[in-house]
């Protein structure tokens, strides 16, 4: 950058010097060769009146060299009769000349041409006699360029004078201009700003920043997640396996009395139930981790989906003697059609399974408030107060009243989990009502569409 900026600036001003020069060069050119006719023409009048007055007698040598212009004197044929600078008598016929033909024509000329004689351009003023002699007076403009190109040597000890002192102060002044710049404290960009026209700059890097920062810090918490949630995954898992590697050990090596087989076989069965049931926890979450939000969204009806979930989860109930109940109408939202079904189940699956024999599960559909909701109540085991607020944790499992129910039941906590996270894609949420022993109260809110806030009046 701060090689960029002295070579520009350098280069710069030499243009400008060179420009002003050719310029001012071009201004004055124009002014001397104003000044140079204007004095041949007051040469002419000059030599005019002495030969009208003294007759050809007055051009002499003496009056040739008292002047640096050319004096010549012509007949009515053009021969030369006098010439300041050249020996007359060598000279052509110049009755081809431009001036002598538009003076013998008019009285009077002016040209501007280049001399054969001289071979230089000259400016040339005639005028006709009243003898009938032409008189002529010119001078050559070469000059005023060769007096412009002398002043090169000049212009060239002037650029270098110039470029050397360009070079020393853009040099210090760049660098007093970088210095600031490369001194910034980018982790705190606006503490010392040392340019107000940074400041926009600095405050988007500082954005930037916090951001970083944010992000940082949520891949920090994500990770810590992830190690929490690959550490508990590894125990409930190690569980399961060491007590159906125990189990089976003992079958394969003949320790199990023939009538314990059918006992042995149980606990291996319901050790790999609790198993299947951790792996189906773990596929419905990392269906959830795949960011279900980029999934396009349609019209979802609730109420439609609860009749589903009871037609499905009826076997379940009937072994447990389970009353499964539905009311409500028709609510539509906006959402994942099969996520939204499988957050729904969860919840109706858990009624069911932590509900005793004869029990009873009820399903709500409906709005309020201009929220669609699911509820569903059963007179189940209950939750207790403290461990309703970590419910919805994962690998929390809290609502048994004891180990030997805790056996009883599949699933390590992750469904409930699951039922959260679903709802917070969908911009809703879950809350839970229970008492311990007596019942439990789990309500999913969603927004409804804006369109179909009138077409579902609230309860």
């Amino acid at each position: 950058m701060r090689k960029k900026i002295l070579n520009h600036t350098c280069i710069l001003v030499v243009v400008s010097v060179l420009l002003t020069f050719l310029a001012a060069g071009l201004v004055m050119y124009g002014k001397y060769n104003e000044d140079l006719k204007e004095s041949v023409r007051d040469s002419l009048k000059y030599v005019q009146d002495g030969v009208e007055k003294m007759g050809n007698s007055y051009l002499d040598d003496a009056l040739g060299k008292a002047t640096s212009a050319r004096i010549t004197l012509l007949d009515p044929k053009g021969n030369v009769l006098f010439d300041s600078l050249e020996n007359s008598a060598e000279l052509e016929n110049h009755s081809n000349r431009p001036e002598f033909i538009q003076a013998e024509k008019n009285g009077y000329a002016e040209s501007l041409r280049y001399s054969e004689t001289l071979s230089k351009q000259n400016f040339y003023c005639a005028v006709k006699l009243a003898d009938g002699d032409i008189l002529r007076v010119g001078r050559t403009t070469d000059s005023v360029f060769y007096t412009m190109l002398s002043s090169s040597v000049l212009l060239g000890g002037l650029l270098i004078l110039i470029f050397a002192v360009t070079f020393i102060l853009v040099r210090k002044q760049t660098k007093d201009l970088i210095e600031p710049i490369n001194t910034l404290n980018l982790e705190e960009p606006l503490k010392d700003v040392a340019y107000e026209e940074l400041r926009p700059l600095l405050g988007r890097v500082d954005q930037q920043n916090k951001q970083i920062a944010k992000q940082m810090e949520e891949l920090k918490e994500a990770e810590a997640v992830r190690r929490e949630f690959s550490a508990n995954v590894s125990h409930e898992l190690k569980t399961p396996l060491m007590s159906i590697s125990g189990y089976a050990e003992l079958m394969m090596n003949g320790m199990v009395p023939d009538e314990k087989v059918p006992e042995f076989s149980g606990r291996i069965y319901h050790e790999a139930s609790r198993l299947s049931a951790l792996v189906a926890d773990i596929i419905q979450l990392s269906r959830l981790d795949e960011k279900s939000s980029d999934l396009p969204f349609e019209p979802v009806d609730l109420y439609e989906l609860a009749e589903d979930i009871v037609l499905h989860l009826d076997s379940a109930a009937s072994k447990k003697n389970i009353n499964v109940s539905l009311e409500g109408n028709a609510v539509t939202v906006q959402g994942v059609r099969h996520v939204i079904y499988e957050m729904l189940y969860n919840i109706a699956d858990n009624a069911i399974r932590y509900t005793d024999q004869n029990g009873t599960v009820n399903i709500f559909t409906g709005t309020v408030n201009g929220h669609a909701f699911y509820r569903v109540e059963d007179n189940g085991i209950g939750i207790p107060l403290a461990a309703q607020r970590i419910v919805f944790d994962k690998f929390e499992r809290v609502i048994t009243r004891n180990e030997d129910e805790k056996k009883k039941v599949s699933g390590f906590g992750l469904g409930l989990n699951y039922v959260m996270n679903v709802a917070r894609e969908h911009g809703g949420y879950v809350s839970v009502e229970s008492i311990e022993g007596k019942y439990s109260e789990f309500t999913v809110s969603l927004p409804l569409p804006a369109e179909n806030e009138e077409a579902n009046p609230e309860d």
